[in-house]
């Protein structure tokens, strides 16, 4: 048991050091979100150079939805759930294989195409691992990491035009990281998360409320004051799903 502990132990590094860059540049994004609409597009999650960008390729939408339901089970540890939806991952990630010239094509860098492809194959080996031995703390780290590559093989498909579609997906982004810290435990990543998002969701706010239901507007500002006051997985998973559902309205 004190080997799989320090197993254990090293696998959970590993995840916070697969994120730690990345959240580092959402920082840089959310502090950039201040500057209003021109100075968030210049964020980090702006598109490489979104040229004569097409639609998303179905492997990619398919993978992100594969990986959002692992997360969700991982969170919950429905391990029936997580072993279907990671079997969803894998063959969504076997079809993406195939995508580096439209990625290219879309304007992404080859580089950027194969480090998300190669991290991709290790995440699913190790989110196979992780479900072998029902460890939800491990699973909903490795799910997170390939939500992650999702977006990345996502970027450069994104219209430069949709100013909003970086700001949610950013949203989108802290609202896992408050759902896992709140699984690890972790009081003060939560708290930084949430203040992160917070941020964010103010300065979002004027540009999106004309083009999106006033109705979804108030849910996710319920969500965020129950996950404010009231921290729990429930109050994670509610605020995120108000997230995803603002993402379908824009």
């Amino acid at each position: 048991m004190s080997a799989y502990r320090q197993d254990l132990t090293g696998h959970c590094a590993r995840a916070e050091a697969a994120t730690a860059e990345l959240l580092s540049q959402r920082r840089r994004l959310i502090a950039a979100a201040s500057l209003g609409p021109v100075g968030i597009m210049a964020g980090t999650l702006a598109p490489l150079r979104a040229r004569a960008a097409g639609a998303l390729p179905s492997s990619v939408r398919d993978l992100d939805a594969a990986a959002l339901v692992l997360f969700d089970a991982a969170a919950s540890a429905r391990w029936v759930q997580a072993r279907a939806a990671l079997a969803r991952a894998r063959t969504a990630a076997t079809a993406a294989a195939s995508l580096g010239g439209p990625f290219t094509e879309a304007g992404g860098a080859l580089h950027r195409y194969f480090e998300a492809r190669n991290g991709l194959s290790g995440d699913l080996v190790e989110a196979g691992l992780a479900l072998s031995v029902k460890d939800h703390r491990w699973l909903i780290g490795v799910a997170e990491r390939i939500v992650t590559r999702a977006g990345e093989l996502a970027q450069p498909f994104a219209e430069r035009s949709d100013k909003l579609t970086p700001q949610i997906e950013t949203l989108l982004f802290l609202a896992r990281r408050m759902r896992r810290a709140l699984v690890w435990h972790d009081s003060i990543g939560y708290q930084g998360a949430r203040g992160d998002f917070g941020s964010l969701w103010q300065a979002m706010l004027p540009e999106l409320a004309p083009s999106v239901p006033a109705g979804r507007i108030q849910a996710l500002d319920q969500a965020l004051q129950g996950a404010t006051h009231s921290p729990s997985p429930s109050a994670g998973k509610r605020l995120d799903e108000a997230v995803r559902a603002l993402r379908q309205a824009n």
